[in-house]
């Protein structure tokens, strides 16, 4: 099942604590936090941990520097050390909704669901209107067999963003699991997704290739 790619949180997380951060923040650590901002955008993610380094060893307590050297983390494949830093930021604030996404993607990637579940709920309630976050949610609820209530997260999902693709496919895989398949509904959102650029499916391609409409 496709699970989609997280977008460059980076600058969602520093748009949502600007109002917080100090006003007298020292020109180094804005700079670092730039050039880290820059360098994971990039997929740089040497030069990105550098930086947020940088930033907590001039503020070890620093919630960018936290959150966004965690997501470093997390995509150059070290979850453990991803883990110990998102829980850090989330225990200094509660409401850091990507700090959440993240740890449920670290989650959900080891196949522990129930810590999925509550890490992404967690994300969903402080960002109720991040499509990811809820495609996820879904992925998750539906792998622990409440095939509807996946359903209703990912319906969401792209009801916030019509041109998320995963979401459109992991939609579609949902609605074959009903008993009986929606295929109807699950044709459309297949297409849907190969539309928008997701790889075809050989045997959803050959399901719905040979489903015949009803008269």
């Amino acid at each position: 099942m496709k699970l989609g790619v997280l977008p460059a949180l980076v600058l969602l997380l520093a748009q949502t604590l600007h109002a917080e951060e100090p006003k007298f923040t020292p020109r180094v650590l804005a700079e670092a936090v730039a050039e880290g901002n820059r360098a994971f955008e990039s997929k740089d993610y040497a030069t990105a941990r550098r930086a947020y380094e940088r930033v907590l060893s001039l503020d070890p307590q620093n919630q960018l520097g936290l959150v966004n050297l965690g997501m470093v983390e997390f995509y150059s494949g070290d979850p453990a050390k991803s883990e110990n830093l998102l829980k850090q930021a989330v225990r200094q604030r509660l409401e850091t909704a990507p700090a959440w996404l993240t740890l449920g993607m670290i989650y959900m990637d080891q196949n522990r669901f129930p810590e999925a579940l509550a890490a992404l709920s967690q994300a969903t309630l402080h960002d109720p209107n991040n499509p990811r976050a809820r495609n996820f949610l879904g992925v998750v609820i539906g792998r622990q067999g409440w095939i509807y209530g996946a359903e209703q997260e990912l319906r969401r999902a792209v009801e916030l963003d019509p041109s998320y693709a995963d979401a459109h496919y992991n939609l579609a895989v949902f609605y074959l699991q009903e008993k009986p398949p929606a295929t109807e509904l699950a044709k459309r959102h297949y297409f849907k997704a190969v539309e928008l650029g997701v790889e075809k499916d050989p045997s959803m391609e050959k399901l719905f290739t040979s489903t015949k409409p009803k008269p």
